[in-house]
């Protein structure tokens, strides 16, 4: 469903935006006006699960089928919301890894007009903090962390007295899936050695995540996990625990059914609920607020000046 026909229209002044994340799982575009007040209204977005990382070992290719059906959707995007006044379109770690990310490149210019600037881990995680703080009420917080779940690689970013710190974990939920989850199902002795390679990453980065107040989780994995718990936004460790011991039981079959709502995340959804238990275990009495700002937010935010969205239409949650 897109935008309904009075929404389509642009409002006398103000500038339409666009920001489009390539991912290492899925592809989403976030549309959103900036009002003549300043303010950002969304309008509408939408996601495709084109795998961009699929089998990917740094230096290897993306699958040329993935590039194309990534162009196919953002020149679809453009199409039904423009015209638009900007682009903001970014890669994130499988056109950082692949060597063929000129090919992606080039598909994207060609097909959907659109020029695509691979970011940096910190830059991910930067924009990914900034779109989520903005999305959420974030004001009592005193050390806000926001956690990123991607396909190849987590961002983590907190803000710590007034200073913003970043990192880029080499570890998503579609790497993980790879290396660890071969069984359908998954086994007990493939879940431990998951949750074993998991803790072995994030043990570098304690000093990011011990002592934050707020834990604020975006992505697909995270959005997805809202989801499955019925529409709750906030979820505590052992809620998140016994979904992804529940979910890694299932065969690819059942969680293709149990994620009705974007079943292609089926494939890699124990990877990225295992990344975002042990995560949540780190301070297991606090709760995981989970948000549909991230990446895209901050682009337009970054982009425009502006510093808060105002509510409006959106296809897509997640």
């Amino acid at each position: 469903m897109w935008l309904h026909d009075d929404a389509e229209k642009h409002v006398t002044g103000a500038r339409r935006l666009v920001a489009i994340d390539v991912g290492s799982n899925t592809v989403r575009a976030l549309a959103a006006d900036v009002m003549p007040d300043g303010q950002m209204m969304r309008l509408t977005d939408r996601f495709q699960m084109t795998a961009l990382g699929r089998g990917l070992e740094t230096g290897g290719d993306m699958d040329t089928v993935a590039i194309r059906q990534t162009a196919e959707f953002v020149a679809r995007f453009l199409c039904e919301v423009g015209p638009v006044d900007g682009v903001y379109c970014v890669g994130t770690a499988a056109a950082r890894d692949a060597g063929n990310t000129e090919e992606l490149q080039r598909a994207l210019h060609d097909m959907a007009g659109v020029e695509l600037t691979v970011v940096t881990g910190a830059e991910e995680a930067r924009l990914t903090f900034m779109g989520a703080i903005a999305s959420i009420d974030s004001s009592a917080a005193v050390a806000p962390l926001v956690a990123d779940v991607g396909g190849r690689s987590t961002e983590l970013t907190v803000l710590r007295d007034g200073q913003v710190e970043v990192c880029s974990v080499a570890l998503g939920a579609r790497s993980l899936t790879e290396n660890c989850l071969h069984c359908d199902p998954s086994s007990e002795e493939e879940m431990a050695a998951a949750r074993y390679v998991v803790d072995g990453a994030l043990a570098a980065y304690a000093e990011i995540m011990d002592g934050a107040d707020l834990f604020i989780a975006a992505g697909g994995t995270a959005c997805s996990a809202a989801m499955l718990a019925g529409g709750r936004w906030e979820l505590g460790h052992s809620r998140l625990m016994h979904m992804q011991e529940r979910l890694c039981r299932m065969t690819l079959e059942g969680r293709r059914a149990a994620l009705a709502f974007d079943p292609s995340r089926a494939e890699i959804m124990c990877g990225g609920l295992i990344l975002l238990e042990r995560l949540a275990a780190r301070a297991p009495d606090r709760c995981v607020i989970i948000t549909t700002g991230g990446i895209r937010e901050g682009l337009l935010l970054s982009g425009s000046g502006v510093q808060k969205f105002v509510p409006g239409r959106c296809a897509s949650d997640l």
